[in-house]
């Protein structure tokens, strides 16, 4: 008689990317609509500066540095997340498609995230007519945009992919060879995430240097 076969999970109870789809697509409106509002709307404000009201250039002045700090801050903070535990405690211990799942719930996060904290420290440095006050965001704005970059053009490519490719194996043979290939291929994204956690970690230094700063007071 052959054994009875396990019941299948009912399509419901399988966790798959496109499950969470309209909960990635609301988080990420959620993140994105205030800043590129507040990105179209901070250039014309304090461009029209005899005409917009002297409360609302100040209110411009005071919120748009403040939330370029928040969202570099979260931005650098995930980064160190995924140092800090995804790549030691959770990334060499997921089956093919668990990992699937952890990089389109992290790509989903994050990519709104970076490209939020790019426009508002980009708008921060049109509420400043110092040309060094501007620098420095444009320059913690361009190293965001570095993170971005570096991501899809050397780490997709180079990591995640074959990360994401590598199967499960079904024997014990298979199996050795798989932990070898995962460590290596592990070890090959830690190495390339490292370089985004610096230079973000830099341009989070970069803005909390210039918040810190008496024009900002």
């Amino acid at each position: 008689m052959p054994p009875p076969s396990s019941p299948s999970p009912s399509p419901s109870a399988v966790v798959t990317p496109g499950n969470i789809n309209l909960k990635t697509t609301f988080t990420n409106i959620v993140i994105l609509i205030p800043i590129v509002v507040a990105s179209m709307a901070v250039p014309v404000l304090m461009h029209n500066r005899d005409t917009t009201s002297a409360i609302i250039r100040d209110v411009v002045a005071f919120a748009t540095p403040r939330c370029a700090v928040i969202a570099n801050g979260m931005f650098a903070g995930a980064l160190v997340f995924v140092s800090m535990v995804d790549i030691p405690a959770v990334l060499p211990h997921l089956r093919r498609s668990q990992r699937i799942l952890w990089w389109t719930t992290g790509r989903n996060f994050m990519v709104p995230l970076g490209i939020g904290s790019i426009m508002s420290s980009t708008t921060a440095a049109l509420t400043y007519e110092q040309n060094a006050t501007r620098a420095a965001w444009i320059l913690a704005a361009g190293e965001t945009l570095f993170v971005l970059l570096w991501t899809c053009f050397v780490m997709v490519r180079g990591a995640i992919i074959p990360l994401l490719d590598l199967r499960d194996a079904k024997d014990s043979a298979h199996g050795e060879m798989l932990e070898r290939d995962l460590e290596v291929l592990v070890r090959r994204f830690e190495a390339a995430h490292n370089v985004r956690v610096f230079v973000q970690l830099a341009a989070f230094a970069t803005i909390v240097a210039v918040a810190l700063s008496p024009d900002m007071r």
